[in-house]
């Protein structure tokens, strides 16, 4: 009887635990759940906001260099007409605007107007055309009030073709007197970004918007088509909003799909003025949300089984221990002759338990304030070093951008240029005309050798490698000062020894950009430049002072000082800026002659 009853004291300890591992387990595992599944939607939106952005970009720069490829041909036909002065001969334009449509198939129609707004030829040759005005058209109209070139919103051909299209026309001129454009027409289809292949799967609807609010060109996904125009009020009044908003995250645009379903938009701005919108539908976001959701949910159900299993296989072991352990408490109760023990009170034998378990929560304790005092501190260095990384970043990104606009918009037209010389130079037969073309071509090629000469020491001074800091900074500072205005005074001093190649380049950098801020903000009278080694001869010092205007230093706080600062901090050195407004500012740089840690 005893016996038995000491078992279902035994088993007591059973619903305890479980009340435990109720708390402790499944509350916060329910918990964590539903705060994942609300923040699983909320995940799914960010990630597709991510790629919709990425895809709006990737698509608007490949629209607007498939543009600007076609206006520079143009562009170059025009100036060379202009340029040689004969804009009056057909026969010339003619082989010209061949040339040109052979070589981009991609414009529909080429066609010639006068001054005054006709139609003098196209190509392909149409016979009605020649006689046609234009004159009311903005290709003809904006050019000729303007002398730049221009791209037309989306508009319906009226001589050649029906379909819908856009124009870009050049203007070119007689002597400084405004002889005419030549224009083409590329339809809208025709643009590499925009095309679907029969059978192709697509990710995300796309639709584009002209300066007009007219559409361009929409996806089969979307409700609208070429030429519609998005009214101002209405179901279209979200598309309006967004195009008109400079940044604009993604936003839920209603009824917009073919079918009326909803989507999720983000806009893009192309260089003309236009806007593209790359959609994904929200059925699709959902769809993925739900399906991260389920498995989730499977694998915490998973773990929470299995936590129970393994938890309730525990507690049984356990519970034949404490039985056992009574069992052999009762015993020997029984045997001593002693009072029996108490069933309420906790047997003598289990107290170094007790303690055992106290002194392991103890150290437990400790344990978990060195852990978390250990996450703290490297958080706080993974923060510090995402800052960085996004700095460094936000840096290269802009020299790339730098570059690649340098090279896209000098380098690439001017090779361009060369290529439709070239070309031209093939169908040549007068040798004077061949002389001028080669003449055209050779100045082309020495500009752009001038221009990637430039660039190339924009990257890297060869006087930095060659002669070393001291000459490459007198270097700079003679060219960024050469105007005379400010007045610039330079104090170099010899160094004792050479210091490493990335000490050299980062106090170069350093006062490059300290030298190009005071001509860009500063408005200062007097500049002086100085470098000098310490007495030791283990570090060089770097200073730039002005007696220009200064700044707040606490509001004003630019990506430039943000990179001088980390190039200092990067070699072992320092850099500080003493300013105020109105009186003038003072950058100081120290730097160790070698590199730390450099053998």
């Amino acid at each position: 009887m005893h016996v038995a009853r000491s078992r279902i004291r035994g088993w007591a300890l059973l619903p305890d635990f479980s009340k435990l591992l109720f708390i402790a387990v499944v509350l916060p595992v329910l918990s964590i759940t539903a705060l994942h599944l609300w923040q699983s939607r909320e995940v799914a939106r960010e990630q597709y906001a991510t790629r919709l952005a990425d895809a709006a970009r990737a698509h608007s720069r490949e629209i607007d260099a498939f543009i600007q490829l076609h206006t520079a041909a143009l562009q170059v036909v025009a100036e060379r007409r202009t340029t040689t002065g004969n804009v009056d001969d057909e026969g010339l334009w003619a082989a010209d605007m061949r040339r040109v449509h052979r070589y981009y198939p991609d414009f529909s129609t080429l066609a010639l107007v006068d001054d005054d707004g006709i139609l003098v030829l196209t190509e392909p040759a149409a016979p009605q055309a020649p006689g046609v005005s234009v004159a009311d058209r903005s290709y003809y109209t904006v050019p000729r009030r303007t002398g730049l070139p221009y791209v037309s919103d989306a508009y319906r051909g009226r001589v050649v073709s029906q379909l819908p299209s856009i124009a870009l026309s050049v203007p070119f001129f007689s002597g400084k007197r405004f002889a005419g454009v030549i224009c083409g027409a590329i339809r809208i289809d025709a643009f590499p970004a925009l095309r679907r292949e029969p059978g192709q799967a697509q990710d995300f609807e796309m639709l584009l918007v002209d300066r007009s609010h007219t559409v361009v060109h929409a996806t089969p996904g979307l409700r609208y088509g070429s030429l519609d125009a998005l009214q101002a009020g209405g179901r279209d009044r979200p598309l309006r909003r967004l195009l008109s908003a400079p940044r604009a995250a993604m936003q839920r645009m209603p009824g917009v799909l073919r079918d009326g379903g909803d989507a999720y938009a983000v806009v893009a701005p192309l260089r003309d003025g236009w806007r593209l919108l790359v959609l994904v539908p929200e059925s699709r976001v959902d769809a993925d949300a739900r399906h991260n959701m389920a498995v989730t949910l499977g694998l915490l159900g998973l773990v929470l089984v299995g936590v129970l299993v393994v938890t309730g296989v525990q507690l049984k072991r356990l519970g034949v221990y404490v039985r056992d352990l009574l069992d052999r408490m009762q015993r020997f109760a029984l045997d001593s002759q002693g009072l029996p023990a108490s069933p309420e009170v906790l047997p003598i034998e289990l107290a170094p338990l007790a303690e055992a378990l106290n002194q392991l929560a103890s150290r437990a304790h400790h344990a978990y304030e060195e852990v978390s005092s250990s996450l703290d501190e490297q958080r706080r260095l993974r923060e510090e070093l995402q800052a960085m990384a996004g700095r460094l970043i936000t840096i290269q990104e802009n020299e790339r951008r730098t570059l690649s606009r340098e090279l896209h918009d000098d380098i690439g037209q001017a090779i361009t240029a060369i290529k439709l010389g070239a070309m031209a130079l093939q169908d040549e037969s007068d040798q004077n005309r061949r002389r001028e073309i080669l003449d055209e071509i050779v100045g082309i090629t020495d500009q752009t050798v001038t221009k990637l000469r430039n660039l190339s020491m924009l990257l890297r001074p060869p006087q930095l490698d060659t002669l070393g800091l001291e000459t490459a900074l007198r270097w700079q500072a003679d060219t960024l000062f050469r105007s005379g205005t400010p007045q610039l005074e330079m104090r170099l001093e010899p160094l004792p020894e050479r210091p490493d190649p990335a000490v050299e380049l980062a106090c170069f950098r350093i006062a490059q950009e300290a030298l190009t801020n005071i001509l860009r903000h500063s408005k200062a009278r007097h500049v002086t430049l100085t470098l000098a080694p310490d007495a030791a001869g283990e570090n060089l010092h770097l200073a730039v002072t002005d007696d220009g205007q200064g700044f707040r230093t606490g509001e004003i706080q630019g990506l430039g000082l943000v990179t001088m600062r980390e190039r200092a901090q990067q070699l072992g050195g320092s850099l500080h800026i003493d300013t105020a407004p109105g009186k003038g500012t003072r950058m100081s740089l120290t730097l160790p002659m070698h590199e730390i840690g450099a053998s």
